[in-house]
């Protein structure tokens, strides 16, 4: 099935989770460009898992309507090397949180879908922050001019190299 709406924005991950061991705000900083600067990862992300996703419209406009996506959350895990995730849930007392929610079914539908959404948005961004600390080894190791970047270095560096 397909969920045919659009690309809603991004979630802002600049606050700080309770378990962490330090302070990871570059890294937020870092994977927040990657959500929604250039490379667009949340519009990726989202576009897959609504190409993917069983949940029906109207279920889709409840999760808006909670304003859940924004409470999305996304991490760099250094033991695992992976951006991790956290999703909310709708909890509780359910039946007064939305009047359009009418059984706990949905309530677990919505709940397992911002879970895969969460998932699929934390895979795009492992595979761009992965590549990105790569990158930035590579660069560290052989300088600007290795992957064909000589055109983006100002003249004088690259009569230095030669």
């Amino acid at each position: 099935m397909s969920l045919d709406v659009s690309t809603p924005s991004a979630p802002t991950i600049d606050g700080e989770r309770e378990d962490q061991y330090e302070p990871d705000g570059e890294r937020r900083g870092d994977l927040q460009e990657y959500l929604d600067g250039e490379e667009n990862a949340w519009e990726e992300g989202f576009s897959e898992w609504a190409a993917e996703t069983p949940l029906s419209e109207e279920s889709y406009r409840i999760l808006l309507d909670l304003d859940l996506l924004s409470d999305l959350d996304f991490f760099w895990d250094e033991e695992s090397e992976e951006v991790q995730y956290e999703s909310p849930e709708i909890e509780g007392d359910w039946e007064e949180l939305h009047p359009s929610l009418d059984s706990w079914s949905q309530v677990s539908e919505i709940n397992e879908e911002l879970d895969e959404l969460g998932e699929t948005v934390a895979g795009v961004l492992s595979d761009y922050y992965i590549a990105w600390d790569e990158e930035a080894e590579v660069t560290e190791t052989f300088g600007e001019q290795y992957n064909a970047r000589d055109d983006a270095l100002p003249e004088n560096e690259r009569n230095r190299d030669e």
